[in-house]
Parts: C-alpha cells; sequence; structure tokens
C-alpha cells in the first residue's frame, strides 16, 4: 500500500529510490536501538519498503540517527538543560522520515513508554532551544504522503 502510493506519487521524481522491503530482524533491532516498540504502520512500512532514499528513513538510517542524536543532543542538554528536558525534546520521539532539512517526521512516546500513533509529527532543529520543537502534521503514514507530495508540509 505505501510503496504504491510513492511509487505513484512521486512518478517523474529521480530522487525517489524505493528500497526492498526490510527484514523482521531488523526491525527488532532498530526497536531496541531506538528504546521502544514502533507502531504497527511503521512497521508495516518497513516491511514494504525499508526506505526511499528521498523521504523515508531505512531502519538501519533509523538507528544511526538515535545514535547521532544522542552523540551530538545529549552533550548540549547535559551543559544547558537537564536530562528530563533532553527525553521531552529529543529522546521521546521515533524518527522515521526527513525532509533533507535537519527536520524529521515522527511520533511521539508517551512518558508511559508507548508511541502515540494517533498524530505524526514534524521535530525541527532549529527550536531544539525552545519548549516544544514538533507540531503535527499528519495522522498517519498514508497522509503523511499525500501531504509531503503535494507540498503541503
Amino acid at each position: 500500500m505505501y510503496r504504491e502510493l510513492v511509487l505513484e506519487l512521486t512518478k517523474g521524481n529521480e530522487w525517489v529510490k524505493v528500497q526492498p522491503p526490510c527484514s523482521e530482524t531488523v526491525i527488532s533491532e532498530a526497536e531496541k536501538v531506538v528504546g521502544y516498540s514502533f507502531p504497527e504502520e511503521l512497521k508495516n512500512l518497513l516491511r514494504e519498503m525499508n526506505g526511499d532514499k528521498w523521504l523515508f528513513l531505512s531502519a538501519e538510517e533509523i538507528i544511526e540517527n538515535v545514535k547521532l542524536n544522542r552523540e551530538i543532543f545529549l552533550p548540549l542538554f547535559e551543559e544547558d538543560y537537564s536530562k528530563e528536558e533532553y527525553q521531552e525534546r529529543v529522546d521521546r520521539f521515533i524518527f522515521f522520515a526527513t525532509n533533507g532539512c535537519g527536520d524529521y517526521y515522527c511520533y511521539r512516546v508517551c512518558p508511559n513508554g508507548t508511541a502515540d500513533k494517533s498524530v505524526i509529527y514534524i521535530w525541527e532543529h532549529e527550536y531544539i532551544g525552545d519548549s516544544c520543537c514538533w507540531r503535527p502534521v499528519a495522522n498517519n503514514i498514508k497522509e503523511l504522503i499525500v501531504r509531503y507530495c503535494n507540498g503541503e508540509i
């Protein structure tokens, strides 16, 4: 479903390179590194295509992104903010797509450790110092694909 939608909406876009499906083993490893279970729709996306080299990150890129964010942002927050502020602004998100400008599309993780799958946010790095650097952009992955491809977000 997602693969076909991406291919249909990005016809002629030479940057889109839909990748082969991701294995369950790699999805599980990504969840382990991120520290949260992925919503089923994200797992289904990865099962259909492991990223597209344009909007969606592969499971391996999700892992690398988390490691990089912890390496870069954690020291910044240890210097200027509390561990709770770091968790609130960076670590309680599942980043799975990007706009190519340093911002990410993501799920927000509730304090109980479960992802809020009712909304997808854009996490904007320019506002990392603000109390809120995310805002809602879609209700699900399908809507994210359509809105992104139509230039609405």
